[in-house]
């Protein structure tokens, strides 16, 4: 798409500004797409008459600013995954002289956790999956589907639980949702009157205001470096009716739960006459070692309900997941999701059956797997060059998450504030989680950044640091 340009040397506003905000124009009306390859400096000073250095410092602005990325040999773009919501109107004022008063833009190095590398994800497999399914699908398969999910993705996602996690269950047991989020709501409404629950803290905050949606009386047990404290949970009277928990790897901390505290939360479980929630949300993305077996592997007497998502190893905009269900909740569970949603898509389940039949799914988990290591181990040693000793990493190496505890002198608040000031996007742990004095606790996700962002975003967190201390 030819970008067209026009300057107004009558404006006070810098020649090479009105460039970039042209650019940036164009972005949010949508004439301009994001992966768009810009024209080259040189051609473009040609047709607007001005010097080369007035287009290079254009772009410049706009790389700094995170609209355009310049690739070594092949010229500058516009920065891909860009969205036009992420562009400011079309009218653009002379610029303000507040700083104060700028519009918030999203960060430049954003270190989101749960998001996998969308850009890295198989559109053209996934679309040649989906149209498979829509031309070869019995007319009577685009009515409301069964509520349980299609027998053939149940049975495939059975299959698949029992090659890599250890997991041998029936696909009578298997129940398709709409992510692990609708999953875990059902099983507590199955479970209902639930009273109490178990989580552990810190933990996910979604699954906290889940909790507190359906009217339960919390119990925050502490986590370590081995996983929830089985032993911290209350007995008798006071002992919740359903466990949440995530042994593979704890969020945030990035725990796996020992083997020794699974069968000792099994045997409490059995011993209460309560649920446990396995939450296994990416347990593919292990680096050392072949994923733990499954904790619902290890259960005898049918206390554990497996809560899978295909979201974090596909996409999250899929919203397809599913649950192994205790037999004896089965027909609750499904009564309750039909008066939820009917049946969840059909097309999307096709398609994913078809992948995990023909074996694109595990080999697309093979290639990200070796992606997220890359970009663990990038982001690891470029907290080491640039942070030392003043930041801290813990949890197995595993999935798309860090917890990283950072002795800057800074409280959580103001290092968020701080690195949102410099363009880097950082989350907080959660409340639940107590750190040494002085240190500030935050998750820095990794999945959705290349390992030059990675790397960049780190350098210019700690460059902006300092220099904010020197000042």
């Amino acid at each position: 798409m030819e970008l067209h340009l026009a300057l107004d040397r009558s404006r006070r506003v810098p020649l090479a500004r009105q460039i970039a905000h042209a650019v940036r124009d164009a972005l949010a009306t949508q004439r301009l797409q994001p992966g768009a390859r810009l024209p080259a400096t040189r051609e473009l000073a040609r047709r607007l008459g001005v010097a080369r250095l007035v287009v290079v410092e254009a772009y410049e602005w706009l790389i700094a600013e995170g609209y355009a990325e310049g690739r070594p040999g092949s010229g500058t773009f516009v920065r891909a995954g860009l969205t036009a919501q992420a562009a400011p109107p079309r009218a653009v004022p002379d610029p303000p002289r507040r700083t104060d008063v700028l519009p918030k833009r999203p960060p430049l190095y954003d270190f989101r956790p749960g998001l996998p590398a969308l850009d890295l994800f198989p559109r053209r497999l996934w679309r040649a999956a989906l149209s498979r399914a829509a031309l070869s699908a019995p007319a009577d398969q685009l009515g409301y589907g069964p509520v349980e999910g299609l027998p053939q993705l149940r049975r495939l996602i059975a299959e698949y639980v029992a090659r890599t996690r250890g997991l041998r269950v029936e696909p009578a047991r298997v129940v398709v949702t709409l992510g692990t989020a609708q999953a875990m709501d059902l099983m507590l409404r199955a479970l209902a009157p639930v009273g109490a629950i178990a989580l552990e803290e810190p933990g996910p905050e979604p699954v906290r205001r889940l909790a507190r949606l359906h009217g339960l009386k919390i119990h925050s047990i502490p986590v370590d470096t081995q996983g929830l404290r089985v032993e911290r949970l209350p007995s008798g009277r006071d002992a919740p009716r359903v466990v949440h928990v995530i042994p593979s790897h704890q969020y945030p901390t990035g725990a796996a739960l020992t083997l020794d505290r699974r069968l000792d939360l099994l045997r409490w479980a059995e011993r209460h006459d309560a649920f446990i929630l396995e939450d296994d949300y990416d347990s593919e993305f292990r680096y050392d070692q072949a994923p733990p077996v499954a904790l619902a592997a290890l259960d005898t007497a049918e206390r554990v309900a497996y809560l899978g998502s295909f979201s974090k190893t596909l996409f999250p905009g899929l919203r397809l997941g599913f649950g192994v269900v205790p037999e004896r909740l089965v027909e609750r569970v499904l009564e309750l999701k039909w008066f939820s949603d009917r049946c969840t898509p059909v097309l999307e389940q096709l398609a994913l059956a078809d992948w995990l039949e023909t074996g694109v799914f595990e080999r697309h988990v093979r290639k990200m797997r070796s992606v997220y290591s890359r970009r663990r181990e990038v982001l690891l040693a470029a907290l080491r060059r640039h942070f030392g000793e003043r930041v801290e990493v813990s949890g197995v190496p595993a999935g798309m998450h860090v917890l990283a505890e950072f002795a800057l002198g800074l409280g959580e608040r103001e290092l968020l504030a701080r690195a949102a000031a410099l363009g880097v996007g950082l989350y907080p742990a959660g409340p639940g989680q107590r750190t040494r004095r002085r240190r500030a606790a935050v998750v820095l996700g990794f999945g959705n950044l290349s390992e030059t962002l990675i790397e960049r975003g780190i350098a210019r967190l700690a460059e902006g640091l300092t220099a904010q201390r020197s000042s």
